[in-house]
C-alpha cells in the first residue's frame, strides 16, 4: 500500500498533468485539489475502523472491503454521466450557483482520484485485499516494492513535481 502523502501527491500530479497537457477544456486548480483529496478518500475506512474497534473494545477489520473497490469508482462515474447528460442548466447548492457540467466534472475528478488510489495500492504494494466489487478480489496486483522503498516514493515524486513546476511555471519567481 502507498502512504497517505503518496496518494495525495500522485493524484494531484496526474490530474494536473492531464489538465495541462491533455484536456481540451481547462479546469481550475480547485478541481485538482479535490482530486488530490479524493486520492486519499478510500482510506476513510481506517478512522471508521479505529472508532468501531474502540467502541466494540475488540479489533474490527474492514479496511479495503468496500472503499477499495472499483465499484466505488463506477458509482462516481455513473453520477458524473447523469450530470454530463443534462443540458447546461444552473442550480443553487451550498450558497453557490453551479452548472450541471461543473458538478459532472467534480464527480469525474473524484472518480479519477479514487481510481488513482486503488491503482497505487494495486501497483505498488498490494496485499491482495483490493476488490473489483466487494467479494471479488483483484488477484492480478503485483507486490514489487518493500515497505522501505515505499517510504521514499512520495519524496521522489514531490521533488520531480517541484522540478516540473519550476520548468513549467518558473516557481522561483514567487519569492
Amino acid at each position: 500500500m502507498a502512504y497517505a502523502v503518496t496518494h495525495v501527491i500522485i493524484a494531484i500530479v496526474l490530474i494536473s498533468l492531464y489538465r495541462h497537457y491533455i484536456a481540451k477544456k481547462k479546469f481550475s486548480n480547485w478541481y485538482v485539489l479535490i482530486g488530490g483529496i479524493a486520492g486519499l478518500l478510500p482510506d476513510i475506512d481506517v478512522p471508521i475502523q479505529w472508532t468501531a474497534s474502540a467502541i466494540a473494545r475488540e479489533t474490527i477489520e474492514f479496511h479495503r472491503i468496500w472503499t477499495h473497490s472499483l465499484l466505488c469508482v463506477a458509482v462516481f462515474l455513473l453520477v458524473a454521466l447523469i450530470f454530463w447528460m443534462q443540458k447546461h442548466k444552473k442550480f443553487k447548492m451550498f450558497k453557490r450557483e453551479w452548472t450541471y457540467e461543473q458538478v459532472a466534472l467534480l464527480f469525474t475528478i473524484i472518480a479519477a482520484g479514487w481510481f488513482i488510489h486503488i491503482a497505487l495500492d494495486c501497483g505498488l504494494a498490494s496485499d491482495y485485499n483490493l476488490t473489483i466489487i466487494p467479494g471479488v478480489p483483484m488477484n492480478f496486483c503485483p507486490h514489487p516494492f518493500s515497505r522501505d522503498t515505499l517510504l521514499g516514493i512520495d519524496a521522489i515524486i514531490l521533488i520531480l513535481w517541484l522540478i516540473h513546476e519550476e520548468y513549467r511555471h518558473n516557481i522561483k519567481e514567487f519569492t
